[in-house]
């Protein structure tokens, strides 16, 4: 049976989920904006928007810790160690008005890293590409500079 306490717990853990699901939908964003930018190849704008996606990791983080946090209180009222706390375990072991949202959460929050990583892999990819262009621009300007 499930306490009240694991209740609270488990309602506070999926608020805390809402948030994160929020951040990394806003991290998206920010990748789709970085890309986007870097896609144009307006160099002067992608200094600001690494800045952003720095920004929003750094929120992600502080909220993974709080995350920690609850899921530590979850673990301790179900008696499991909270590495086995994840989504698959909250969607099977939550009350039942809240399984739901975990099962909800679980799939919403693969897709999103998904999108995430492909999005990351190809900002990569076009960073370096962008650096190779300003290396030989450089390298351009200064030949001429120091033969002159």
């Amino acid at each position: 049976m499930v306490t009240s306490t694991a209740n609270t717990h488990m309602a506070r853990l999926a608020d805390t989920l809402w948030y994160e699901r929020r951040l990394l939908e806003y991290l998206l964003f920010k990748l789709v904006s970085a890309n986007l930018v870097l896609i144009a190849d307006d160099r002067r704008f992608v200094g600001p928007a690494i800045a952003e996606v720095d920004a929003v990791m750094a929120e992600i983080r502080k909220a993974e810790g709080q995350r920690s946090e609850v899921v530590a209180a979850v673990a301790s009222e179900a008696g499991v160690h909270s590495s086995q706390v994840g989504l698959a375990f909250l969607a099977e072991n939550a009350p039942d008005e809240l399984q739901p949202t975990f099962e909800d959460h679980r799939k919403v929050f693969m897709q999103l890293v998904g999108e995430i990583e492909i999005l990351t892999k190809e900002n990569r990819r076009l960073a370096t590409v962008a650096l190779d262009g300003i290396q030989g621009t450089l390298g351009f300007a200064g030949g001429d500079i120091y033969d002159s």
